[in-house]
């Protein structure tokens, strides 16, 4: 009688891989879950359960995490992240790029938090409902134009535009002496950085460095977008084919590319470097 030929076990599916998390998260949270409520916890003390709520089913995107890097520098907090009651743990439904984001900054030791109380079948239908609608967060250049526009209106105090457009009170300060010094004619701008040409006295020319950084920022923010947006985490998560990608697109200028790369790292490596003195 021949032999049956060794026929490859598949992995395990993906839903056969949700039910079976399903499963353990109902086991654990019979056994009588944690009363305690929290506003805050320790990083270390938060679980994460992909295999039930990593909707995306993707690592965290760099693009997203460069964001929340620099909105903590700005904030105290991010928003929330959303917490299921598990037996004795405390597990992560929703918020896995702003954990990370914390989990960067050795500074943080604990986060804010909120919590859901329904069954695990819910939380997971709760995960999935909030990355249907989710949005592509405000980028830096964005966050300023909202709080210029806010603070134009009159209606707002200073901490009411600091929530809600994520800038801090010192950028603020700026703003509203510029709509100061431009007078009547403030409301003629509907960016920031037109704003602050004007305000400055250089409504139609390039004149200040920080000025034409702000340009170059934005522009760079506009196309990261579009990475984004057309890639997700791909570029990010395979460096040496995108090294490779932009071999081939930049031809002869990737030496010049290189250098402003270099100039960058070195930068962002000075400023850690003074965020550490004491």
């Amino acid at each position: 009688m021949p032999n049956t030929p060794n026929i490859p076990t598949e992995p395990p599916s993906a839903d056969d891989e949700l039910s079976e998390a399903i499963a353990k998260l109902t086991e654990e949270a019979a056994k009588g879950t944690r009363e305690d409520r929290p506003d805050r916890l320790s990083i270390a003390d938060i679980i994460e359960c992909p295999e039930a709520f990593n909707v995306r089913g993707e690592d965290p995107a760099e693009h997203h995490l460069t964001e929340l890097k620099r909105a903590l520098e700005r904030m105290t907090d991010l928003d929330p992240v959303l917490i299921l009651p598990c037996g004795d743990s405390f597990v992560l439904i929703d918020g896995h790029h702003r954990l990370e984001a914390y989990r960067r900054d050795e500074e943080r030791t604990d986060i804010p938090v909120r919590y859901f109380e329904g069954s695990i079948e819910k939380a997971v239908l709760e995960a999935a409902r909030i990355n249907a609608k989710a949005v592509l967060p405000l980028n830096n250049q964005q966050r300023q134009n909202l709080a210029w526009r806010l603070d134009l209106t009159g209606r707002y105090t200073k901490p009411q535009v600091m929530e809600a457009a994520g800038i801090s009170d010192g950028q603020i300060a700026i703003m509203r002496r510029a709509k100061r010094k431009l007078g009547s004619q403030a409301s003629e701008f509907d960016a920031w950085w037109k704003a602050k040409r004007a305000a400055d006295g250089n409504p139609n020319s390039w004149t200040e460095q920080e000025d034409i950084d702000a340009w170059r920022q934005h522009r760079a923010q506009v196309i990261a977008d579009k990475l984004a947006k057309t890639f997700g985490p791909k570029l990010s998560g395979n460096p040496t084919i995108a090294a490779l990608a932009l071999e081939i697109h930049f031809g002869r200028k990737l030496a010049d590319l290189t250098q402003e790369l270099i100039d960058i790292c070195q930068d962002e490596l000075e400023e850690d470097d003074e965020d550490t003195d004491f």
